[in-house]
C-alpha cells in the first residue's frame, strides 16, 4: 500500500488490559490524536481465583475504538489499520460455531491450576516444559488454567470431546470477535506465554500437548507480530480495517521503549513486568526469571528475558480497599514526609512471582507494632515493589554477566517521584521515567505504521532520575531484610 509522503495517516491502537481497555489514535509520528477508556470488573469466585467476563472485553473494544473514531474527527478513509496491545495469559474457551464464551476468561492473575503445576513439578514432563517453553510450572501462564478447566468443566469438557472448542488469549478472543468466528489465530509474543509454545522451533509443542491432554485442533494458528490477521467487519465501525499489529502488552511496552540492544523496561500496572531486550539470542531456561519472545517481524525473531512482578498496583489497590489509603492523590506528600522505618511487605496477592516464584506465598505486613502508622505501611508497600524490582535486576546481571546501567519505567508507579527517586537509589541506577503515559499501545501503534513504511522516528522523551549514593547504604540493609524474610517464608 502506497501512501504520500507528506500526508497524514492513522492507525487505531487497543491496549486491552486487566481492569480495563483503550484504545487511542495515533497519527503516522505517534502523537496522540484521541482516546477512549471503559474500566473492567474482576470476577473472584474463590480465594486466589481471578476471571473476567469474555463478553465485557468485547464490549469494551468495540465501544472504546467507535468512541475514539468520534473524538478524532478523523475521516474514516485515513484510519490504515489496527493493532492490538493485550493483556497475556488470560485464556478464553468459545464454542466454534456460535462464538459463544464457556464460561468466564481465566485471569493471568488466577491461581487455580497451583495443584496441577505441583503435581507436574519433579515429573519427566518438568525439564521438556522449562526447556521448550523458556517458563516455570507455574499457575501463572495458560497450559495450568486450559487443563484446569478440562478436567472440572463440564461444558469445555463437552465442547472438547464433540471437536467444537476453541481456546485462545485475549488476543484471539477480540479478533475472533472483529473479523469473524471462522478466525482463530494468535501472535506469536502471546502463544509464548501459554506454556504449551517451543520458542525454539516456534511451534505448539506437541509432546507438551500430549502430555496435558491438550487437542491442538482447540488451538489457534500461531502468527508473526506483523502479518496480517484478518480485516474487521464493516458492521462494526463503519468502514473495514486491517489488523496488522498484535503485541502481547509488556512486549508492545518494550517496543515503545526500544532504541537499542538489551534496553530494560519495567511497567508497573496490576503488576510489575521487566523485560530486557536480548535481540536475536534466546536464552536457556533459567529458574529465577523468564527466557520470552520480545516480537517476530519479517521473518526475524527477537527474543528477551523477563521478570514478574505479579502484585504491584494491585498491592496499592488493596491498601485502598481496607481504607489504609484514602485516595491516590494524596499519596505522594504522605511518602515524602514519612520516614523509612522497620515494617516490611511482601507484595504477594496472588502469589510470588519473579526471582522467588512460589504461589504458596500470601501478602503480609511485617514489624507492625502499636505506633505503627498507615503512613509506615504505604511506604513499606512502595518500597516493597521496589525491592522485588531490584531483586529481578541482580538476578539477571549475575545470570547473563550484563552490567545494566539504566533502566525505564512506565506505567501507574512511574508518577510517584518517590517511587523513581527511592528505586533509583536503591538499584544505583539511573531510571528513566516516560513522559509518555500510553508506551503500551504506541508500542503496537509504531509496529502497525512500520508495515506501511511509516516508520515512525518520534524520540519518547523521559524524565531522568540520578541515583542519589547517601541512601544506597540505609536502603539496601532494608532490602536485605526483606529478601531474607522471603526466603525464610519460603522454606517454612
Amino acid at each position: 500500500m502506497v501512501f504520500m509522503k507528506n500526508k497524514k495517516t492513522y492507525v487505531i491502537a487497543i491496549d486491552q488490559g486487566s481492569t480495563s481497555t483503550k484504545s487511542v489514535i495515533y497519527d503516522n509520528e505517534l502523537t496522540s490524536i484521541a482516546s477512549s477508556q471503559i474500566k473492567l470488573d474482576e470476577i473472584y469466585p474463590n480465594d486466589g481465583w481471578v476471571e473476567i467476563d469474555p463478553n465485557k472485553i468485547i464490549e469494551s473494544v468495540i465501544k472504546t475504538v467507535s468512541s475514539a473514531l468520534i473524538k478524532s474527527k478523523v475521516p474514516l478513509e485515513e484510519i490504515m489499520s489496527i493493532g492490538i496491545a493485550n493483556q497475556r495469559e488470560t485464556i478464553v474457551f468459545w464454542d466454534k460455531k456460535t462464538l459463544k464464551p464457556i464460561g468466564n476468561a481465566i485471569s493471568w492473575q488466577c491461581l487455580r491450576g497451583i495443584e496441577i503445576c505441583e503435581r507436574l513439578k519433579s515429573s519427566k514432563l518438568e525439564k521438556t516444559f522449562n526447556l521448550s517453553t523458556g517458563l516455570k510450572l507455574d499457575p501463572y501462564f495458560s497450559f495450568s488454567k486450559i487443563v484446569w478447566a478440562i478436567e472440572n468443566d463440564k461444558n469445555i469438557k463437552t465442547a472438547l470431546k464433540n471437536k467444537n472448542l476453541n481456546i485462545g488469549t485475549i488476543d484471539s478472543w477480540i479478533l475472533a470477535n472483529l473479523v469473524g468466528k471462522e478466525t482463530h489465530k494468535i501472535e506469536i509474543t502471546n502463544a509464548s506465554r501459554t506454556g504449551l509454545f517451543n520458542t525454539s522451533t516456534e511451534q505448539w509443542d506437541e509432546n507438551l500437548l500430549d502430555l496435558l491432554g491438550i487437542e491442538k485442533s482447540s488451538l489457534p494458528k500461531i502468527l508473526a507480530s506483523n502479518e496480517l490477521f484478518g480485516i474487521t467487519k464493516k458492521s462494526l465501525f463503519g468502514k473495514s480495517f486491517p489488523v496488522n499489529a498484535i503485541l502481547g502488552d509488556q512486549q508492545s511496552s518494550l517496543y515503545g521503549h526500544k532504541e537499542k540492544k538489551h534496553d530494560i523496561k519495567c511497567t508497573f500496572g496490576t503488576g510489575g513486568f521487566l523485560l530486557i531486550d536480548t535481540d536475536e539470542k534466546r536464552y536457556d531456561f533459567n529458574k529465577n526469571f523468564l527466557s520470552t519472545i520480545a516480537y517476530k517481524k519479517d521473518n526475524k525473531t527477537m527474543h528477551a528475558l523477563e521478570g514478574s512482578i505479579l502484585s504491584a498496583g494491585s498491592t496499592l489497590e488493596w491498601l485502598k480497599k481496607i481504607n489504609i489509603i484514602n485516595n491516590f492523590e494524596e499519596i505522594e506528600d504522605l511518602l515524602n514526609i514519612t520516614e523509612m522505618n522497620e515494617v516490611l511487605l511482601i507484595p504477594a496477592l496472588n502469589g510470588l512471582g519473579a526471582p522467588f516464584w512460589d504461589g504458596n506465598i500470601r501478602s503480609s505486613i511485617e514489624n507492625i507494632n502499636s505506633g505503627t502508622t498507615k503512613e509506615e505501611i504505604i511506604r513499606s508497600a512502595f518500597e516493597a515493589i521496589a525491592f522485588s524490582t531490584k531483586a529481578i535486576i541482580e538476578t539477571i546481571e549475575e545470570t547473563i554477566h550484563l552490567q545494566i546501567k539504566e533502566i525505564k519505567i512506565d506505567g501507574g508507579l512511574s508518577k510517584s517521584s518517590f517511587f523513581c527517586q527511592f528505586l533509583s537509589d536503591l538499584i544505583n541506577k539511573k531510571v528513566r521515567v516516560s513522559k509518555n503515559s500510553e508506551i503500551t499501545s504506541m508500542g503496537v501503534a509504531k509496529l502497525a505504521l512500520e508495515k506501511f513504511n511509516r516508520n515512525a522516528n518520534a524520540k519518547n522523551p523521559y524524565n531522568d532520575f540520578i541515583p542519589n549514593l547517601k541512601n544506597k547504604s540505609m536502603y539496601t540493609k532494608k532490602y536485605k531484610k526483606w529478601k531474607n524474610l522471603i526466603l525464610n517464608k519460603i522454606k517454612e
